[in-house]
This record gives structure tokens, sequence and C-alpha cells, in this order.
């Protein structure tokens, strides 16, 4: 039986470890949010007007199911709450508690009306409530979430950390143009159906700053292929020479998924509004 025992301990530390060493970490933040207190109010306890808000997302890979890790949410006149623990309920919706959370023995949290599946560009909405466990108060409350002490909403926002993984120096219209991709993709701003593509952070001399957006073809499992360089190449154009450029990614596997080449004054031209001569 000890033997058994440790066996299975072993499989699963082994398994947590390859969760742990593959999944991949995601991070929202709450923009145009929007929060208040709520029906109980606590002498000097406020909780009006959050000052932000980060949900942690970690996902296995593209057919796992994603987990919320944790959330916080900082307050301008009260302690942070830090939450985690997160089960997820029926339809688009999470839960947790906090113990000893500013005064309260317990505080539950729900977030919800959102798809956990594709969070970017959607609103949460997010409660907080004062438990009355059975062990708190007595019989006959243990499924209720208690009095609800705030509300925030907003929308959430990709913000997961991204490094430079290449650069490449160019001379477009006489000026000297630098290209950086970063390691992760990002939605595409304004885009009805959560396209994706690979950034590129451009500095044209002359010209200012920009982002370029190379669309990237690989659907869902986007999220889980990783660009790792540029590639650019002259071709013959109507209108003489000019740039190609594709970028070459790697999903958690290792296997290559190269992009097709694009005419750099494609971006260009989305990102400046502005036609480049070759």
């Amino acid at each position: 039986m000890f033997f058994r025992n440790t066996v299975k301990t072993i499989a699963v530390s082994v398994a947590l470890l390859a969760f742990g060493a593959q999944a991949k970490t995601f991070k929202y933040e709450l923009q145009d949010l929007h929060s208040s207190g709520a029906d109980i109010q606590y002498p000097g306890l406020d909780l009006n007007g959050a000052s932000s808000a980060t949900l942690t997302i970690d996902q296995a890979d593209q057919d796992s199911s994603p987990v919320i890790t944790s959330l916080e949410i900082n307050f301008p006149s009260a302690s942070n709450l830090l939450v985690k623990n997160f089960k997820q309920l029926p339809g688009s919706a999470a839960r947790a508690s906090v113990s000893n959370a500013w005064v309260y023995r317990q505080v539950n949290v729900e977030v919800h009306g959102f798809d956990i599946e594709n969070p970017n560009d959607q609103m949460i909405n997010i409660d907080g409530y004062v438990s009355e466990a059975d062990s708190f108060i007595g019989s006959g409350q243990s499924d209720n979430l208690g009095g609800r002490l705030f509300h925030a909403a907003g929308k959430l926002v990709d913000v997961t950390p991204s490094k430079i993984v290449d650069v490449e120096w160019l001379t477009v219209n006489d000026d000297r143009l630098r290209l950086s991709l970063r390691s992760n993709p990002i939605s595409i701003p304004d885009s009805n159906f959560g396209e994706m593509a690979f950034a590129i952070d451009s500095l044209w001399l002359g010209k200012g700053e920009e982002v370029l957006y190379f669309h990237a073809p690989f659907g869902d499992e986007t999220k889980f292929i990783e660009p790792y360089m540029l590639e650019v190449s002259t071709i013959t154009g109507p209108d003489g020479d000019e740039y190609s450029i594709r970028i070459l990614a790697k999903d958690m596997h290792g296997n290559e998924f190269p992009t097709p080449d694009l005419p750099l004054r494609h971006l260009l031209e989305d990102a400046y509004d502005f036609i480049p001569v070759p």
C-alpha cells in the first residue's frame, strides 16, 4: 500500500511539473474600469474607485481548458485584494474565496460575463461578497454568496509581457528603419473576429514609432506559437525592387511555422498611413 501511494504521489507530482513547464501564462488588465462599493459599508473601509485590476490565466495548450490563477484588484483607499484558487462554474463564471480580507473573516469573489476561452477585448464583471457560510453565522447559508461589498467592471485587454527576439535594420525612402519582433502574438486592435498577429515595433527615422501587425495565419493555435526570427528579402515589384518579409515561428514542441511572405510596404502603409517608395 505504501509503495502504491508513493507511486501515485510521484505520478501526480510529475503531471503537475509537466503542466507547470508547458503552461503558458496570459495577463489581462481591465481598461475603462468602473467600480463602486455596494450593499455593505464598513466604517473606514472605502472600496470605491478601484484603480486597477489584473487577471492571470494559465493554459497548458490549445486543447486544454484555461484556468484563472489569480485576480488582483488595487484600491486607492484600501489594501489590495489578491484572489487565487478559482473554481470554474457552469456558464461564464468563476468563484473563489479569500480568508481574512480587510475586516472580514472571508470574502467571496465572483467573476462573470466573459468567455474564458477568448477573453481579450471582452467586458468582465467582478463582485465581492461578505461570506455567510454555515460555520460563520449558523445554518442555512452555505449556498449564499453573502452581502455584496463591491462591484467592478471593465474591458479585458491582453498585457502579457513580451520581449524582443529579433531586430532588422533597413533603409526605406532613404531613411533608416528598425524592425523589432516581439515574442508573443497579440490581438489585432478593433478586430471584429479576434484575429491575432505577430507584432513588430517599427522605428522609422523622421516618421516615428508604430506597431506593424503581421497577420498570423494559424487560427486558434496562434496563442501557442512563438515567433523568433524576421526574414527579409528583396523582390522585384512593379515599381522596382522592394522588401518582402516573413516571420519564422515555432510551437511549444519545437515545430516550425513560417508565415507567407508579405511586402513590407503594405505593413508600413497600414501603420503610417503613408505609401513608401520602393
